[in-house]
């Protein structure tokens, strides 16, 4: 695998039913447009569907370079063979998730300086900061932040960090100039007609102010 940050250039929260396509077919625009990670969220769906909806996707992406993490619940991450696993406040905390599923990549959400040392101490691996603008995905959403607010956490964590919270094509350059590896999107690319088209813009935009590296540099 590519280093961790590389994998966060183009990170999709996905919501399943937001979605215009079929699961398969918007997966393959999304991957084809420049999405590195999926995150499966689908927070209002039962267990069984969440736990048939992670199987389906991991057959999707099976041949695909893209990183896999499951939202809130590492017991599925692993059962599904997940890379990983985002936590929420309410979540189990990082360091008990570390201890019980160490091979999982872990994940946490980041909305303030007491974030920032619990994600310091804990052994996460990245950070979802924000939300840096109101978003609708999210009906329990934490405390605005904006682009101020998010560089400057960034600028602090030790680990590769998103920028998340109503991240469109329209906005993406402004959360570029910070210590982001990358944004992460949801219904700006769950509700789009063209994923393609709409990930190959959010993707030019952050790579635009993160060229990719070289690839002597990631066989290094």
């Amino acid at each position: 695998m590519k280093p961790l940050k590389e994998y966060l250039r183009l990170y999709l929260v996905l919501e399943t039913s937001m979605l215009k396509l079929p699961l398969e077919d918007f997966i393959g625009q999304a991957v084809d447009g420049g999405v590195t990670a999926i995150q499966l969220r689908d927070k209002g769906a039962t267990a069984n569907e969440r736990l048939a909806t992670a199987n389906k996707l991991k057959r999707i992406i099976a041949d695909k370079d893209v990183l896999f993490i499951v939202n809130d619940d590492p017991d599925l991450a692993r059962a599904v063979g997940a890379h990983g696993v985002h936590l929420g406040p309410t979540d189990m905390p990082p360091d008990k998730v570390r201890l019980m599923f160490p091979e999982l990549i872990i994940g946490c959400s980041c909305n303030d300086f007491a974030d920032t040392v619990i994600i310091k101490s804990a052994g996460v691996h990245y950070a979802g900061i924000g939300p840096v603008f109101l978003t609708i995905t999210k009906t329990d959403a934490r405390p605005v932040i904006g682009v101020d607010g998010m560089h400057k956490l960034a600028e602090i964590l030790p680990v590769p960090s998103v920028a998340i919270g109503g991240i469109t094509e329209n906005n993406v350059g402004r959360m570029m100039f910070s210590a982001n590896a990358g944004v992460a999107v949801a219904s700006a690319l769950c509700k789009a007609e063209n994923p393609q088209g709409i990930a190959a813009k959010i993707r030019a935009s952050v790579d635009k102010y993160r060229p990719l590296p070289e690839l002597s540099e990631l066989q290094a």
